[in-house]
């Protein structure tokens, strides 16, 4: 699994190329964003950041592995 720091996680909060850090773990969530439920917009409210605390308040744990999965680029 390749490692990014947060400074690398930074760069990538468009609409074209959006990641987020959740629990450690790096998604790419681009892809993601135009069937996100809740709306693109609310994702890229946190795009490029460790959004743990935000998904915590929103989902259920086991999203990450239902759907979450898949997007994992690294850690």
């Amino acid at each position: 699994m390749d490692s990014y720091t947060a400074e690398e996680v930074k760069k990538h909060k468009t609409k074209d190329d959006c990641w987020l850090i959740i629990k450690g773990l790096v998604y790419n969530v681009t892809e993601f964003l135009s069937i996100h439920p809740g709306g693109s917009s609310i994702v890229l409210s946190v795009g490029g950041e460790d959004a743990t605390e935000y998904f915590d308040e929103l989902h259920k744990p086991d999203i990450l592995d239902d759907v979450g999965s898949k997007y994992i680029i690294g850690e």
